[in-house]
């Protein structure tokens, strides 16, 4: 499928269904890639106009084989779990889209959305002017609650000082009990080999597997030195694994051992 250069606009994971749904409800128009694993890695591209599936291709990775248009939709219909990249896009980034994709059309295929709703709850929605939240706006609070954990703990640590009467130390006394523990230490200078080095490996992994590689790419452009290099292997390493839902596997084994090689240490 052909598409221009879009932005993301969120990820959702689930059933293929549920995210019809959520696209249908919300009259989406745009793109949305999908990655998953039936038989082998697959790659689902569908074009959708006011909630409703209109251009479809589903890429098989590894036999390099593709089906398109309803036989598309139907491969990807009953699928378990998706993680689905969303982008939206403009009524006329829509119609060019829809202008270079021809044959890929969707023309059967319909999205069945569940309306049962129990009567009593129902009655109690109109009674009130209760308007229930859409399943994606649960989802995006239930991931916005994960993702601000760490400020969910910083809250609590701030109540329980200010409930036993704690004084938060000032950061220069935090530094003041470092030193006196560990002895004083300079900071490591960034030495002009180790940034060329660290471009070398940021250009490996940004030219070979793209923006969605960046996660990898910040992890490395945060090391100021060789030793924070060698102790962030772990996490660069599973960083790039974590691409082959989206990237054919054996290229980022290769992004990989490149990288191995360069830094002289396994990093997965």
């Amino acid at each position: 499928m052909i598409v221009p250069k879009l932005t993301l606009t969120k990820v959702e994971k689930g059933k293929f269904q549920e995210i019809l749904e959520i696209m249908s409800k919300s009259k989406f128009s745009g793109y949305v890639r999908v990655g998953f694993k039936k038989g082998e890695m697959s790659l689902g591209e569908i074009i959708f106009e006011n909630g409703k599936p209109i251009i479809a291709e589903v890429s098989k990775l590894k036999s390099k084989t593709s089906i398109s248009g309803d036989a598309a939709i139907r491969e990807l219909e009953n699928l378990e779990y998706v993680v689905a990249e969303i982008y939206t896009m403009t009524t006329d980034q829509l119609r060019k889209v829809v202008e270079m994709n021809r044959g890929l059309e969707v023309k059967e295929a319909k999205v069945e959305i569940d309306t049962k709703v129990k009567p009593e709850k129902k009655a109690l929605y109109e009674k009130y002017g209760i308007k229930p939240p859409e399943e994606w706006e649960i989802q995006k609070i239930i991931r916005d609650s994960l993702e601000n954990s760490e400020f969910f703990s910083e809250i609590e640590k701030h109540d329980s000082l200010a409930k036993y009467g704690i004084k938060r130390p000032r950061e220069e006394e935090i530094d003041a009990i470092i030193s006196n523990v560990l002895g004083e230490y300079e900071e490591e200078e960034i030495k002009p080999e180790f940034e060329a080095l660290k471009a070398e490996i940021v250009e490996t992994i940004s030219s070979r597997l793209g923006k969605a590689a960046k996660k990898a790419v910040d992890i490395v452009k945060s090391c100021k030195s060789e030793r924070d290099l060698i102790q962030n292997a772990g996490a660069i390493g599973k960083a790039l694994k974590s691409l082959t839902v989206f990237v054919p596997k054996k290229k980022v084994e290769e992004v990989i051992a490149e990288i191995e090689k360069r830094i002289g240490q396994k990093i997965v």
